[in-house]
């Protein structure tokens, strides 16, 4: 664990990235040496199901006023079986009965203690069935268990943090959250320059930072970011990119170009690393056959009086031999871990289409996942339904997020058959 508030992030970082990739090795040789189950599941793997129909939908064609949703960002089952739904389209925190009856509302638009501002992005249950959210404009909010305003936390940019940034949904169940450091962005919120974007898969420096102590920033690991090309009309076809899976007191850090999963806790000590349940999938040829599209950009271009103009741009991809060995990493009870298989698309995929839950797609024919325990073994497989975005894992249930043919959306909750 190193404090980068006194470092500089992208000078330690090309020692974090040798070392970390000498953890991972290490690690995975003593995986494959102890037991080979793990990486060929033939003789143990068992076929988990969900129930045909979902237990639970929120919204969909229901369009009654509490019912309607619109960019959900992240749900949550409370202890007593209670759904919370996270709504950037309202700024609302939509509370339901295990039922699926609405009970309440929490936050909405405005700058008033519990109220929000969008992007309404970063959503966690905390112990206790306590929610909090933030964004930059807001700051962190809590709720209590009964949905009511707790207590708020300003947002500050953390120590050197200027060229730092956090994805949807890095807020980690005990209040802190992850923050990322790469050369991916020019500028920030202060407007001060970061690092010129890089090509590649330039390393990306993932930290830990705890707003209510503002004690600088821990790193918790180097590795390889989004695959790049460096120029924003020059894009991969399905590119490489770096996963998170966050469960209570752990993380699960995922290459999905790699063969290796890292397993850490939120201090930035190794638990472990497990073994990858997937091989690499070759890219079909009738898959590259679309290796360009006209796109439309407003602001690339000025006008004489300087007004932004609307322009079409062509957009060219690049295609692998073959696809990210996976797509998504998401926690489960028991120290488990789900692993998205990649997708046999046959157009190109914008990674957040596949990973952030306000904008997927590209998921019309379901997903296949494996299921691995704490030493890597895979004990089950199973395959989501079609157009249904996976956000919470229990014992006996899924949670998640559906997409219709008219992209209407609704919370549904489903059994877990084992």
């Amino acid at each position: 664990m190193s404090a980068l508030n006194h470092l500089s992030p992208m000078s330690s970082a090309h020692r974090l990235v040798a070392a970390q990739f000498l953890l991972l090795a290490s690690a995975l040789a003593a995986t494959s040496c102890g037991d080979e189950a793990g990486l060929d599941p033939a003789d143990t793997l068992s076929t988990w199901s969900l129930s045909e129909e979902p237990t639970l939908v929120i919204g969909g064609a229901d369009e009654r006023e509490d019912y309607l949703l619109h960019k959900v960002v992240g749900v949550a089952r409370l202890g007593d079986g209670r759904i919370v739904v996270a709504d950037e389209g309202s700024l609302e925190l939509k509370y339901y009965d295990p039922e699926g009856k609405h009970l309440l509302d929490a936050g909405g638009p405005g700058e008033g203690p519990g109220e929000l501002q969008p992007p309404l992005s970063y959503f966690t249950r905390l112990p206790g069935d306590s929610i909090l959210v933030a964004s930059w404009r807001s700051g962190f909010i809590r709720f209590g268990p009964d949905g009511r305003y707790a207590s708020s936390i300003p947002y500050e940019l953390p120590p050197r943090g200027r060229c730092w940034y956090f994805e949807d949904n890095d807020l980690l169940p005990d209040g802190s959250f992850l923050l990322r450091y790469s050369g991916i962005t020019r500028f920030t919120d202060t407007h001060e320059p970061c690092p010129e974007p890089a090509t590649g898969r330039p390393p990306v420096v993932i930290g830990r930072y705890v707003p209510a102590t503002a004690m600088g920033i821990d790193t918790i690991a180097v590795l390889p970011g989004s695959e790049r090309t460096g120029d924003p009309f020059n894009l991969h076809a399905y590119e490489k990119d770096l996963v998170v899976g966050i469960a209570p007191g752990r993380l699960y850090l995922g290459d999905t170009g790699s063969d290796t999963i890292l397993v850490m806790n939120f201090h930035g000590d190794t638990i472990g690393a497990l073994p990858v349940p997937f091989e690499p999938a070759p890219v079909p040829a009738d898959a590259r056959e679309k290796a360009f599209e006209d796109v439309t950009v407003t602001g690339l271009h000025m006008s004489d009086a300087g007004e932004r103009l609307t322009t079409t741009e062509r957009m060219t991809f690049i295609y692998s031999d073959h696809y990210p060995r996976y797509a998504r990493l998401v926690a489960a009870p028991r120290d488990r871990v789900w692993v998205m298989a990649y997708p046999p698309l046959k157009e190109p995929a914008f990674r957040f289409e596949l990973t952030m839950a306000s904008v997927f797609r590209r998921l019309e024919g379901g997903a296949w996942w494996r299921v691995l325990d704490h030493d890597g073994l895979v004990i089950a497989e199973l395959r989501t339904p079609p157009g249904f975005f996976v956000l919470e894992v229990g014992d006996e249930h899924v949670l998640g997020l559906h997409k219709d043919e008219l992209e209407r959306e609704s919370v549904r909750l489903y059994r877990l058959i084992r």
